[in-house]
C-alpha cells in the first residue's frame, strides 16, 4: 500500500467522522428544541453546524492541519498533513444537467463518496419544523438552511429530490418576514430550475411538478408581498406548462389568502377569454412595483449588491471558483460574465429571462400585421423573449400561429387563455368547478356564516408569522366577481355536461345572488347589479331553456344531494332554519326576472309541502317575515298580480281530488296562522272550483270515462274530467339529510278518512275555517246584510257544499255513539262554521 493511498484513506476516515459528528450535533438540536431540553441551542448555533455542510458539499471544506495517526491505518503509519477534501468541485460531469434525467441519478450518484447526504436531509427537514422553537438568531438560520438546501440538492436520491420544492417553499411559513424574499430566490433560481424539469417515465409528470400547486399555495399565504407572487408564478410560468392548472387547484383549495392572491394573478397574467366579459384594464395593477432584482452572485463583482444578474453558467465548477458562498449555478451581471468568459472562452453563459414589466392586453410583436391585436397566447421562451428585450412576449392569434407551429416553437413554454371547462381534462375540469364554487363562496361579509372559522391556527408564535385572512369585505366581493367571470365565460354547459357539475355551480350562483342582495350598499351597488343584467340572468335564462329540468331541481326545498352547496348547507342548522335561507334565496332571485310564472308554479308547491311537513307549529313564526315578502301582494318582490301568485293553489282546486285539495287547503291553513292575507275574491274562486268537483265523485267520474264519445253528456253543469295532479310529495332525494339536525322529527299531516264524502267534508270544514279567518285578519264588516258581495259568496258556497259534500244527507249511519264517531264530529264542525261564517 503506497503512502498516498495511506492518506486518501485517513482522509475519507475523518472526513466520514467528522460528517457523522457533526450530523449527530444536528439531531441533538433537534431533539433539544423539541423537548425544550435546557439548554436550548440559538439559531447562531445550528447555522454554524449547517454551514459546516455547505462549506463540505461545495468542497471548501479542509480537515484539521496537523498531524493524524488514526488507530484504524496502523501504528506504523507515518502522519501526514491532508490536502483540502473536494466533493462537487472535482465532479468531472455536470451533475446539473444529469439531474434533470432520472434515469441517470444512479450515475450520478456514483459520483460522489458515499456520505449520509439523505439523513442530512431528513436532518434540515426537522429543524424547520421545530424553527419556532428557536428563541434568537432566526436569520442566521433561516440564511443557513436555505443554501444548505441549494447546496444539497446535486446529492439527493430521486425521492429526495422531488420532495425539496415542497420543504423549500414550507421555510416561508417559520422564517421572518425579512428572509422571505430569500425564500423566494433559493425557489426560483436554485430549486425549482432542476426540479419541476427532471424528465419521467411515458411523459408523464414528475413528482416535484405536482407540488407546484402546494407550493404556490404556501408562498400565496404566507407572503403577504405581491412581487413575491408574480416572483414565483413567472418562474413558474417560465418553466412548465399548463401552471393555469395549479393556479385552479390553489384557487378551488387554498385558504382565503392564497386563494385570493391565485385568483388576482389568473386574470392578470393569462390573456382574457372574453374581452366582452370585463374590462381588463381595471386589473392591470403594477403588482411588480416592489420587486428585488436578483443580483450578480460573483464574489468579487465590481458592484457588487447593485448589478442585477442578467447571465447564468451551469458549469458548477466556475460557479464554486467565483461564488464559494452560494450554490451552483452562478448567476452574474453583464460586466461579470464578460470578465469570466475572457478567462474561460469555452464556457456557455446563458441569458436569464426578466420579469414582466407590465403586461399587455394586445400583441407585442412589433412587426405584427393582424387587424385583430388582442393577445391571446403569452410565451416565455428564450427564442422569443430576445425579440422583447429578455422579457416575456404575448401574442395575438396570426402571431402566435407564425410563432408556434409544426415547424417552428413546438418546444416553446406558452401559456394560452383559459379553454372552456369542457375542453379541460377531468382533473382540471374539477379544479375549475371547484374554483368558481370557492370564489362564490367567498362574495361574503365575514362571519357571514355563524360557526365557520375563516382563519387560520394562530397558536404557534410569532416568530411563524402565520397571517390571518382578514380579507377586506370590498376584495372579498372582487374573488366573487372572479368567480362569475370564470362561471359565465368559461363554465356555459353543454348538452353533456354532467347534471352533478351543472347542480353544484348552479346552487353555488344562487347563493352568490342571496349573498350580494345584502352586502353592497352604495357606490359599489352599481357594477355589481350591471354584472348581474347584463351577463349573469341572460346566462341564466340560458341554462333555464337547455337544462329546465336541472335548473329547477335547485330550486326546490331538497335539492339532489350535489346541489347542496353554499350558504345554510355548509353549516348545522333546523330544517326550520334550512327552509327560511332557502325562501331568501329564491327571494333575490326574483327581481332579475329568472323566476317565470310557470317556474313558479311548479316549486311553490314543493316548498308549501316541505314548511307543513318539516316545520312544527312552534317554529312557524320564524317563517312570517320571509313569506309575506313572496306572497303578501302590496310586498312581494315577484312582479306577479295575486292571481298569477296563487295560481299554483289554484290550479290544485281545478279537476283534482279532494286529497289534492286538501293537501293546498293546509298550505292556505298555515298562510292564515302567519297572517298572510289572501284576497277573499281569489278564494271564493278557488273554493267554488273546488265544491263543483266534488259534486258527482270519484264513483261518477269513472263511469263517465266508461262512456262513448258520441253518447257523452252535454248538460252544462257537468264537472269537467279530473287532471293530471296529485298530491305533492317532498322528501330527500337521499331519505335524509345529513346537514340537517332537529330535535323533532318530520311530520306529515294524515288525513283522517278514507272515503271520497269524508274528503269531501274535510275539506269543506278547512275551507270554512280559512275563510273566517282571513275575513278577521282583512276587517271585513260585519252584520252588513245579505246583499253585499261577500255574503253573496258565501251564501253561494255553501249552498254548493250542501249538495257537494252531502251534510246530512248522505248515507252514514252512525253505530257508534255520537262523541266517538268521527264524521259526525266533523258535520257538527261544520254546521257550526256554517253559522259562524252565515253570522259574520
Amino acid at each position: 500500500m503506497t503512502g498516498s493511498f495511506r492518506v486518501q484513506l485517513i482522509n475519507m476516515g475523518t472526513r466520514a467522522a467528522a460528517y457523522q459528528a457533526k450530523l449527530r450535533s444536528l439531531y441533538d438540536y433537534h431533539l433539544r428544541l423539541l423537548h425544550n431540553i435546557i439548554p436550548l441551542p440559538s439559531g447562531v448555533d445550528i447555522a454554524n453546524t449547517i454551514k459546516y455542510f455547505s462549506q463540505t458539499l461545495l468542497s471548501n471544506y479542509q480537515p484539521l492541519d496537523g498531524k493524524l495517526n488514526p488507530q484504524n491505518a496502523g501504528q506504523n503509519l507515518i502522519s501526514a498533513q491532508l490536502s483540502p477534501v473536494a466533493l462537487l468541485k472535482d465532479v468531472p460531469s455536470s451533475p446539473y444537467q444529469m439531474i434533470k434525467d432520472p434515469s441517470q441519478d444512479q450515475a450520478r450518484m456514483s459520483a460522489y463518496p458515499n456520505l449520509e447526504y439523505g439523513n442530512l436531509y431528513n436532518a434540515l427537514n426537522m429543524l424547520i419544523d421545530v424553527a419556532a422553537n428557536i428563541q434568537y438568531g432566526h436569520v442566521m438560520f433561516g440564511k443557513a438552511v436555505l443554501q444548505c438546501l441549494g447546496c444539497i440538492l446535486p446529492f439527493l436520491d430521486r425521492d429526495l429530490i422531488d420532495n425539496l420544492p415542497y420543504l423549500t417553499a414550507s421555510c416561508i411559513s417559520v422564517l421572518p418576514p425579512s428572509l422571505h424574499q430569500d425564500v423566494i430566490n433559493s425557489l426560483c433560481f436554485y430549486i425549482l430550475p432542476f426540479t419541476i424539469t427532471r424528465q419521467s417515465v411515458e411523459d408523464q409528470e414528475c413528482q416535484a411538478c405536482q407540488s407546484v400547486s402546494a407550493v404556490i399555495m404556501l408562498v400565496f399565504q404566507y407572503s403577504s408581498n405581491p412581487a413575491h407572487h408574480c416572483q414565483l408564478l413567472e418562474c413558474l410560468m417560465t418553466l412548465k406548462h399548463n401552471v393555469v392548472k395549479d393556479l385552479l387547484c390553489v384557487i378551488a383549495y387554498g385558504t382565503a389568502a392564497s386563494r385570493s392572491s391565485a385568483a388576482k394573478l389568473l386574470f392578470y397574467y393569462w390573456p382574457a377569454f372574453n374581452t366582452n366579459l370585463f374590462d381588463r384594464r381595471g386589473l392591470l395593477c403594477k403588482f411588480t412595483n416592489d420587486l428585488v432584482p436578483f443580483v450578480c452572485q460573483r464574489e468579487s463583482c465590481p458592484n457588487a449588491g447593485n448589478a442585477e444578474a442578467v447571465k447564468v453558467c451551469y458549469n458548477h465548477s466556475i460557479s464554486i471558483i467565483y461564488a464559494p458562498e452560494t450554490p451552483p449555478p452562478l448567476y452574474l451581471c453583464i460586466e461579470c460574465a464578460n470578465d469570466i468568459h475572457r478567462e474561460h472562452p469555452d464556457q456557455i453563459f446563458s441569458d436569464i429571462l426578466h420579469s414582466m414589466q407590465q403586461v399587455s392586453m394586445v400583441c407585442e410583436n412589433k412587426n405584427c400585421r393582424s387587424t385583430d391585436k388582442s393577445a391571446v397566447s403569452i410565451c416565455f421562451s428564450t427564442e422569443c423573449a430576445s425579440y422583447n428585450g429578455n422579457h416575456p412576449i404575448r401574442y395575438c392569434l396570426q402571431c402566435h400561429g407564425n410563432r408556434h407551429n409544426s415547424r417552428r416553437g413546438g418546444d416553446h413554454i406558452v401559456h394560452r387563455s383559459l379553454p372552456p371547462a369542457w375542453q379541460m381534462d377531468a382533473e382540471m375540469q374539477t379544479y375549475m368547478v371547484e374554483a368558481v364554487v370557492s370564489l362564490l363562496r367567498e362574495a361574503k361579509p365575514q362571519n357571514f356564516e355563524p360557526g365557520k372559522d375563516s382563519t387560520v391556527d394562530s397558536t404557534k408564535p410569532s416568530v411563524s408569522n402565520a397571517p390571518q385572512d382578514n380579507i377586506s369585505l370590498e376584495e372579498r366581493q372582487q374573488l366573487g366577481r372572479y368567480g362569475i367571470w370564470l362561471l359565465v365565460g368559461r363554465c356555459t354547459p353543454t348538452q353533456d355536461t354532467p347534471v352533478e357539475i351543472l347542480g353544484r355551480l348552479l346552487s353555488m350562483l344562487f347563493h352568490w345572488f342571496h349573498v350580494t342582495a345584502y352586502s353592497y350598499e352604495g357606490q359599489l351597488e352599481s357594477p355589481l347589479e350591471k354584472l348581474k343584467m347584463d351577463h349573469v340572468c341572460g346566462w341564466l335564462r340560458d341554462i333555464c331553456k337547455s337544462h329546465y329540468k336541472d335548473f329547477i331541481a335547485c330550486l326546490l326545498p331538497h335539492p339532489p344531494e350535489y346541489s347542496r352547496v353554499g350558504g345554510h348547507w355548509d353549516t348545522l342548522a333546523s330544517r326550520t332554519s334550512h327552509l327560511k335561507e332557502g325562501l331568501q334565496r329564491l327571494i333575490c332571485l326574483v327581481p332579475y326576472e329568472v323566476i317565470s310564472s310557470e317556474i313558479w308554479d311548479f316549486v311553490m308547491p314543493h316548498w308549501m309541502e316541505a314548511i307543513t311537513n318539516d316545520v312544527p307549529e312552534k317554529e312557524l313564526s320564524e317563517l312570517k317575515i320571509v313569506l309575506s315578502k313572496i306572497l303578501d301582494p302590496e310586498m312581494s318582490p315577484l312582479g306577479f298580480d295575486a292571481k298569477t301568485m296563487y295560481n299554483f293553489v289554484a290550479i290544485r282546486f281545478e279537476k283534482t281530488t279532494s286529497k289534492v285539495q286538501q293537501q293546498a287547503l293546509h298550505w292556505l291553513q298555515i298562510l292564515t296562522k302567519l297572517e298572510i292575507l289572501i284576497p277573499l275574491s281569489q278564494l271564493f274562486a278557488m273554493f267554488g272550483d273546488g265544491v263543483r268537483i266534488m259534486k258527482l265523485g270519484a264513483h261518477h267520474e269513472m263511469k263517465e270515462k266508461d262512456r262513448k264519445d258520441g253518447k257523452a253528456s252535454e248538460k252544462k253543469d257537468q264537472p269537467p274530467r279530473r287532471s293530471s295532479i296529485s298530491p305533492v310529495v317532498e322528501d330527500d332525494s337521499d331519505g335524509n339529510t345529513s346537514a340537517i339536525s332537529d330535535d323533532e322529527a318530520p311530520h306529515t299531516k294524515n288525513t283522517e278518512f278514507a272515503t271520497d264524502s269524508e274528503n269531501n267534508l274535510t275539506c269543506c270544514i278547512l275551507m270554512l275555517d280559512i275563510l273566517l279567518k282571513q275575513m278577521e285578519l282583512q276587517d271585513v264588516e260585519q252584520h252588513m246584510g245579505i246583499h253585499t258581495s261577500v255574503c253573496e259568496n258565501v251564501c253561494r258556497l255553501l249552498k254548493c257544499m250542501v249538495t257537494a259534500a252531502k251534510v246530512g244527507m248522505g248515507s252514514h249511519t252512525c253505530g257508534l255513539k255520537v262523541a266517538d264517531c268521527g264524521y259526525c264530529e266533523a258535520s257538527v264542525m261544520w254546521h257550526q262554521l256554517s253559522t259562524k261564517l252565515k253570522n259574520f
